[in-house]
């Protein structure tokens, strides 16, 4: 395929053509090969990080989400300060701010220290230095799911997690949980045996994982699938977040599990200018996040720099955003349940940012500057 360079602003950015295809209970993974636009702002051009004394964001009147029945506070660590990076990714600049123009900051109350984000996908480098040594393998079980493109799909999700330029966790610690053989095929035999090795990820994790943790499954069965219900059940009983992507077929997330799932957090796809991507949709679907060419980590082999933009819109890419912001909650309030956190990101979540038909999901957009 063919890759398109910018003119390096600080930290050059490759635009690369990526689709995703997640279905057949497993990653399937595909690519368009065009070549894409150099992106209209520097999107994780220059990073710098400062700090400030921590306050909390204000809602706009009438932004935020109609608040859900919701636990009591869990107690809470000392509070860190208020960290902001300029010249993010758009998708980074929108999720802190209830309304655009975006104003080329992202800002948040810490960076998820302390909490652990395990992601459920493919094998991908935990070396990559856009970790910064917070990445580590747990379970080193098939292998990487390398997209048309060059990009690897695990490496670019936990890059939307917690990447030194492109994460909303900066500081989160990453652990890769091995669940594919690649980019799975769609014949009836391997979508068993893509489903078995699964769940035998997510009953490693629920095994082994470090609390406060979030499990990102940037990834969907395409019919019912009672061993992964119960493999999810077990870890949201054991008190890990779970943040499912809503799947990509255009269908109703429901029909595609864990989308869906008792206590799982679902996330659709939303677009730069605050629209429904017209991926999985319904009543399944607890929020949005930004899929549309977004920033992340790639192999350096890929490009020296090590950050991409993607130009094709996936609801893998939107479920991490959340996982991140899941993870500076988590970071805050250390000992807070799975309903604690799923409640606070519904409730904290912009209402009524969203234009368009949003085909029956609840207009509700990630939001991550709010009261922790």
């Amino acid at each position: 395929m063919r890759i398109s360079r910018r003119a390096p602003v600080g930290r050059g950015l490759v635009a690369v053509a990526v689709s995703v295809l997640l279905s057949a209970a497993t990653l399937g993974c595909g690519a368009t090969d065009q070549q894409t636009p150099p992106p209209s702002s520097p999107a994780g051009g220059t990073t710098t990080i400062s700090a400030s004394p921590a306050m909390s964001g204000t809602a706009t009147p009438g932004s935020t989400a109609t608040p859900s029945a919701r636990p009591s506070s869990p107690p809470t660590s000392p509070r860190p300060d208020r960290v902001t990076q300029r010249r993010p990714g758009w998708a980074l600049d929108r999720i802190d701010q209830r309304r655009q123009p975006l104003d080329g900051r992202y800002s948040s109350i810490g960076q998820g220290g302390g909490v652990t984000v395990y992601v459920v996908d493919g094998l991908f480098d935990v070396t990559n230095a856009e970790f910064g040594g917070r990445a580590s393998v747990g379970l080193r079980r098939g292998t990487s799911c390398m997209l048309e493109s060059g990009i690897n799909h695990g490496l670019f999700v936990a890059g939307i997690v917690a990447g030194r330029h492109t994460g909303v966790a900066k500081q989160a610690s990453v652990v890769s949980v091995g669940a594919s053989t690649g980019c799975e095929g769609a014949d009836e035999s391997s979508r068993d045996k893509a489903l078995a090795r699964i769940v035998t990820a997510l009953g490693w994790v629920s095994q082994h994982a470090k609390r406060p943790a979030v499990v990102n499954l940037s990834l969907n069965s395409d019919r019912p699938a009672p061993a992964l219900e119960a493999a999810v059940e077990r870890l949201v009983a054991g008190g890990l977040t779970v943040v499912a992507s809503a799947g990509n077929d255009g269908g109703d997330a429901c029909r595609r599990p864990p989308a869906g799932l008792p206590g799982v957090v679902t996330v659709a796809a939303a677009t730069k200018n605050d629209r429904d991507a017209g991926l999985n949709h319904g009543r399944c679907v607890d929020l949005f996040a930004p899929a549309e060419g977004v920033d992340s980590v790639v192999d350096a082999e890929l490009d020296p720099d090590r950050v991409v933009t993607s130009d094709v819109t996936a609801t893998s890419w939107a479920a991490p955003y959340v996982s991140g912001a899941a993870a500076l909650y988590l970071s805050v309030h250390p000992s807070a349940s799975p309903t604690d956190v799923r409640a606070w990101l519904i409730d904290n979540s912009t209402s009524g940012a969203l234009r368009g038909d949003l085909h029956g999901s609840p207009n509700r957009l990630l939001y991550t500057r709010g009261p922790l």
